[in-house]
């Protein structure tokens, strides 16, 4: 089965898979934790909600002064500042304002500027001595930068928010304590309570600035508030970024939901290799974890939330892979361990005959060994303190493993044999690799690959009756090319004879020569067309004659060139020849040779593109001559260069040139015959034919003993 189509890809369906179960598990611990929530307020759940939705507004419009939090810090602050007049006198230290500032305890000395507060207690002084911590404020105004303004007289608490309309600073009442049924926060109401016991209630008046400009101070009402603020945006942030993380996975889940089933089809063939025992273990496991983490230990109780989210997403995982292997694999309960151990036993069904007789010898060894084991077991089991056999178990240990060695012994001598008629079928294959059809091998009829020796026999000799044919079809080729080629060069050489004559009379008419020309023209070009058919059939059936010798291929080249220039001068090409001052002794047949380099340039002026060109370079490489020719075609070739070598191919499939198809297989058939190789490379319209020669110098004349020799006569 592919991991890949042509509309899915791998990677993208695991993403795709990950986002398919990461949205269900997100639904999974939103259902979880609200539930959990549902369950701890109960009844208040929805008030629970309704406060949480309006503290979110109050926080969006940045009134912390709404905030339960700013509420309560301002009532604590209330409060600490009624029981420090309530204080015993060595616990105050309230001074006349005529000796200076008053100050309080230390911890309304803690106060920072952000919270400024004015108290006249009247318990000493029915005229009252006022504390504050700056005597510069009219305690009946809100100074600028504040918008909070706490004031209590005669036991009534008012409380004042703070604003501006047409620039002129406004104050509006929010709260005051002797309406009926006014609530402001439990410590507000318990420090009221305590103050309708006492017979002259302090003056109370402090006022908190808008934005905090310190956070040092134990009792700060608006640096708290801003903290709270501050976490609870956060919280709201990670929930924004999660739910519109949340909205992205599910989508990228739905465009690659195409990708996601091949990925499930790939994995439930994954799954259909695994037995079932181990699928219902890791089942039975999967539910035994997430029973854990969902119920604490022994109680039944359920743990925190996170533990029963987990829980819960391991059994969603698990029934996921549950169906995605039901509907990709009907019969999963199929492949399970006692079939597949059933099956090792029966041995492979569709194996050849020697794989069965292999495995059954194992097989047996293996049974015969596993009986002689259990049996010792449990006669020993039996046996042991038991008189008289106990007595007898070391005679019968001892057979056992005359036993064992023997079984193996003779496993060993099968295998020994089988291995020496496998490696006599080896043999044979080899030789046949290497052309001698005539080996046979003779195994006997009891060894397992007796069928595939017989077999062997029978390849061995339809190649032989195939070989034999196709010599023989080759050599009728042969004979049928060189007799009419033969009998054709005798009636075309009458043919040139009569044209000869006929360009010799004299007083013809012009388009009497034309024609008689044309005739020459078409009758030599059939004559070297019937010998280049009767050399390439020569060369490729090894029948060629050569009459190799020791020469110069530079001079062998200069010659061909010097032969070739008239053609070379009358083509629209421009000839490079680079042919250094050197010697290239090789050993080959100078005829065949020339024929090669003249067809090469032939070649290149026929299909070579008009005003481009030619190259032909002579160079050594070690130990070997070689020959290059480069030209750019006028024809486009292909892209295999090594086809132009075929017979009858030529680059220009229009066949609008005189070329026959067969002058590079002429060169290369020639070439190889002289012992060196011709290489052809194609490279868009580049084309380039590299001949490669073994240098061979004569070897050095023998010297003359009489010569050489002073004391002979």
């Amino acid at each position: 089965m592919a991991t890949k189509s042509k509309n899915t890809n791998l990677s993208r369906g695991i993403f795709s898979w990950f986002c398919y179960l990461f949205t269900f598990w997100t639904v999974i611990f939103v259902t979880v934790f609200g539930c959990t929530v549902y369950m701890r307020y109960g009844s208040d759940f929805f008030n629970t909600a309704n406060r949480a939705v309006k503290t979110g507004g109050y926080l969006l419009r940045g009134e912390l002064r709404e905030l339960n939090t700013y509420k309560e810090s301002a009532s604590q602050f209330f409060e600490r500042l009624y029981f420090n007049t309530q204080a015993s006198d060595s616990a105050r230290t309230l001074r006349n304002a005529a000796d200076g500032p008053y100050y309080g305890t230390p911890y309304l000395e803690s106060v920072s500027k952000d919270n400024l507060y004015a108290v006249t207690d009247y318990s000493q002084d029915p005229g009252g001595i006022t504390m504050t911590n700056d005597l510069n404020w009219d305690a009946e105004t809100l100074p600028a930068d504040f918008n909070y303004l706490f004031r209590c007289r005669n036991g009534v608490v008012e409380i004042f928010h703070g604003g501006w309309e047409n620039g002129e600073p406004v104050l509006t009442c929010v709260f005051r304590s002797d309406e009926p049924g006014a609530f402001y926060t439990n410590t507000l109401s318990y420090t009221l309570e305590a103050m309708a016991g006492s017979a002259a209630p302090p003056d109370i008046v402090f006022a908190v600035r808008a934005q905090a400009t310190s956070y040092y101070a134990l009792n700060e009402i608006v640096g708290s508030a801003q903290s709270y603020a501050n976490q609870l945006l956060f919280q709201l942030s990670l929930v924004g970024t999660a739910f519109l993380l949340f909205l992205l996975l599910m989508i990228l889940g739905m465009i690659f939901r195409r990708d996601r089933r091949q990925f499930e089809t790939n994995l439930a063939e994954a799954l259909s290799h695994v037995w079932i025992e181990i699928k219902l273990a890791a089942v039975l496991c999967c539910l035994v974890l997430s029973a854990l983490m969902i119920f604490a230990s022994g109680a039944g109780e359920l743990r925190s939330g996170i533990w029963v989210s987990i829980g819960l997403c391991v059994i969603f995982l698990m029934i996921h892979l549950i169906l995605v292997d039901i509907s990709h694999n009907r019969l999963i309960w199929r492949h399970n361990i006692l079939r597949s151990v059933l099956r090792f036993i029966a041995g492979p069904k569709d194996g050849k005959s020697f794989e069965k007789i292999e495995y059954r010898k194992f097989i047996a060894v293996l049974v015969v060994l596993s009986v002689l084991g259990l049996s010792t077991l449990l006669i020993t089991f039996f046996a042991w303190n038991r008189s008289p056999f106990f007595e007898l178990l070391p005679i019968f240990y001892l057979a056992v493993l005359f036993a064992v060695v023997g079984t193996l012994l003779w496993y060993a001598a099968a295998l020994r044999d089988d291995l020496r008629d496998y490696g006599i079928l080896m043999d044979q294959v080899e030789q046949m690799y290497n052309g001698n059809l005539n080996a046979v091998n003779t195994l006997p009829a009891a060894s397992p690959l007796y069928s595939s020796a017989m077999q062997l026999n029978m390849i061995r000799d339809g190649i032989r009756i195939a070989v034999e044919d196709g010599i023989k079809s080759e050599k009728t080729k042969v004979e049928l090319i060189t007799n009419v080629s033969h009998d054709i060069k005798t009636p075309l050489t009458s043919i040139i004879g009569y044209v000869e004559l006929l360009k010799a009379e004299e007083n013809l008419p012009d388009h009497v020569q034309d024609y008689i020309a044309i005739i020459a023209q078409k009758s030599y070009r059939l004559r070297h067309m019937i010998q280049d058919i009767f050399d390439v059939s020569k060369a490729a059936t090894g029948n060629i004659t050569l009459d190799p010798e020791y020469l110069n291929l530079k001079i062998l080249l200069q010659q061909t060139l010097a032969d070739m220039h008239e053609l070379m001068e009358s083509s629209p090409l421009e000839w490079r020849v680079q042919i250094p001052e050197d010697q290239y002794p090789v050993y080959v047949d100078g005829q065949r040779m020339y024929r090669v380099f003249q067809n090469l340039v032939k070649n290149a002026a026929q299909y070579a593109l008009e005003g481009s060109r030619v190259y032909l370079t002579l160079v050594k490489q070690q130990d070997q001559a070689v020959f290059s020719m480069q030209n750019v075609s006028k024809h486009e070739l292909p892209a295999d260069g090594e086809t132009l070598t075929g017979r009858f191919v030529r680059g220009d499939d229009s066949r609008s040139t005189s070329g026959s198809g067969l002058g590079l297989s002429i060169a290369k058939s020639f070439t190889e015959a002289c012992g060196g190789t011709l290489r052809i490379q194609v490279q868009g319209d580049l084309f380039t034919v590299e001949i490669t020669l073994p240098l061979a110098a004569p070897p050095a004349p023998a010297e003359d003993p009489d010569q050489t020799d002073p004391e002979n006569p």
